[in-house]
């Protein structure tokens, strides 16, 4: 098994998690560094990974986001870049060793940018460096449905190409919304047993926790719910109770 798919379940399995926590503050920005290492700290225990975008991205980058990678790294914690990488070969690449450079042993990838001269070296060197590579297959907001849900003139929806790239191009995850078993259902037709599939949209977005575990997926993505209250870690609890996480 490829090794930040073994990585993912083993921290899954040691922290009794399937929740990965996204580092999504809307506070002032000069208050988000220290608001999320505070959140990180009460939870780190209770998550089997971070996914970290550009709310601390933009006005940190990866210098300034030392703190928070420590201590990751001192957890055991996989972190994942969600940049939806969506550009020429040569800045995906760059990109892509900024951020491992940095620490980030995951990212997130748009499939719609095609494989050559779009991702084809992405995936290749993220997994020289021993690193996953997530797909967006079907995002959790409100307009998802009018991009991942159009069809091919052949009748066949947008989301489920994304998901037969995922796995033609050997990605080691895909993104599916929370919010519809079926959605994931089918992505996991298509993609297979070894593609772990995270489902954003849980908490914030509609998506509840005890449904979400019925549905198949590998892992929840859970943000607002747990970063914007007003105690993180009694917020992250329960989640995990529903979701049996």
């Amino acid at each position: 098994m490829p090794g930040f798919r073994r990585r993912m379940l083993e921290s899954a399995s040691k922290r009794g998690s399937r929740v990965v926590l996204a580092l999504d503050l809307w506070e002032p920005y000069q208050e988000r560094l220290g608001r999320a290492e505070e959140v990180l700290g009460q939870t780190k225990d209770r998550i089997a990974a971070v996914k970290i975008n550009q709310h601390l991205l933009l006005p940190f980058g990866l210098q300034g986001l030392k703190p928070i990678v420590k201590m990751c790294e001192r957890e055991g914690l996989p972190l994942i870049a969600d940049l939806k990488i969506n550009d020429i070969e040569p800045t995906n690449l760059i990109a892509v060793d900024s951020l491992f450079d940095f620490g980030f042993e995951a990212l997130t990838a748009n499939p719609f940018v095609g494989w050559r001269d779009g991702l084809e070296k992405v995936v290749e060197r993220v997994h020289e460096r021993d690193g996953g590579v997530l797909l967006l297959v079907y995002m959790s907001h409100g307009g998802a449905d009018e991009g991942y849900g159009l069809r091919l003139k052949d009748g066949t929806p947008v989301y489920e190409l994304f998901a037969e790239r995922a796995k033609q191009w050997k990605a080691d995850g895909v993104l599916v919304s929370a919010k519809s078993a079926e959605l994931i259902a089918q992505t996991r037709t298509v993609v297979g047993k070894d593609c772990l599939i995270f489902s954003p949209g849980v908490g914030a977005q509609g998506g509840d926790p005890a449904e979400w575990y019925e549905t198949g997926a590998d892992f929840m993505i859970v943000g607002r719910a747990v970063t914007g209250a007003t105690e993180p870690r009694a917020a992250l609890t329960k989640i995990v109770a529903q979701g049996r996480g």
